[in-house]
């Protein structure tokens, strides 16, 4: 079976955001995902404030989606996002069988 490339972004986020980041992430063509419960403990910088500490329940997203999403949702994050609540992404590539399913 031959496996198509598409892309897996992993948020990390404050639990009390994760509905208003899943419809975020729904606006930008996220055909679903994936939501994992979690305790985070953070230093962080938040930009002109300095770092600060941050404690509480976390939630892990996942989802697959095609390149062009997953650049929409790393730009939205970065502007919207980043700058004030406790949250990060990565992506990776990943061999989907399913393709159809995420696009």
């Amino acid at each position: 079976m031959a496996l198509e490339t598409l892309r897996l972004i992993t948020i990390v986020a404050e639990a009390d955001i994760a509905a208003r980041l899943t419809a975020e992430l729904a606006r930008l063509g996220v055909m679903g995902s994936n939501v994992t419960a979690g305790e985070g403990a953070w230093r962080r910088a938040l930009e002109g404030h300095g770092p600060h500490e941050w404690s509480g329940p976390t939630v892990r997203i996942e989802a697959v989606v095609s390149p062009r999403v997953a650049d929409a949702v790393l730009a939205r994050l970065s502007l919207a996002w980043f700058p004030h609540y406790a949250v990060f992404a990565w992506v990776c590539d990943v061999g989907v069988a399913r393709p159809g399913k995420y696009a």
